[in-house]
């Protein structure tokens, strides 16, 4: 019993000095990753990569989404551009009953993590109106970032 009791002892010991790892020095240097934060702290949708959020737009009020993205890794001296457009497959949503701010083209200022893009949702066209949906994608093809494959689309459902 006391040979039982030593040896847990010691491995609890040694468990101790091996989580006591105070390194603090670690620095992501990795890829600069773009990500949507609506699609980190939401689940996925049933047969989808991505979540779908509802929005609430009426015949007499159109919506305002604003949906923040992250920028993960070092922050930059120099503000970062980065271009966010409609899913053509999976957007069911006609191109008139939303607008992106700034033609989608999201700027992250200098030493900055995170930058807000907003979209204007028409109002709906009467209050039985079928629901459309608009996904959103970020762009793939820059050289200065990539898009977090897990986060890198949003969806959102809103009469049309």
């Amino acid at each position: 019993m006391k040979k039982i009791a030593a040896f847990l002892a010691t491995a609890l010991a040694l468990v101790s000095i091996y989580a006591c790892n105070n390194n603090l020095d670690k620095v992501f240097d990795d890829k600069t990753l773009i990500e949507f934060q609506p699609a980190v702290v939401n689940a996925t949708s049933v047969n989808r990569t991505y979540p779908l959020l509802t929005t609430t737009n009426s015949t007499t009020a159109g919506a305002t989404i604003t949906a923040q993205l992250n920028l993960v890794g070092r922050q930059r001296a120099n503000e970062l551009t980065v271009r966010v457009a409609p899913d053509p497959v999976a957007t069911t949503a006609s191109a008139s009953s939303y607008t992106l701010s700034n033609g989608g083209t999201v700027v992250f200022p200098p030493m900055s993590s995170t930058v807000n893009m907003t979209v204007a949702v028409a109002r709906a066209s009467s209050s039985t109106a079928a629901s459309g949906v608009l996904v959103l994608v970020i762009d793939s093809t820059s050289t200065d970032y990539k898009p977090s494959q897990n986060y890198k689309r949003i969806g959102y459902s809103f009469r049309q």
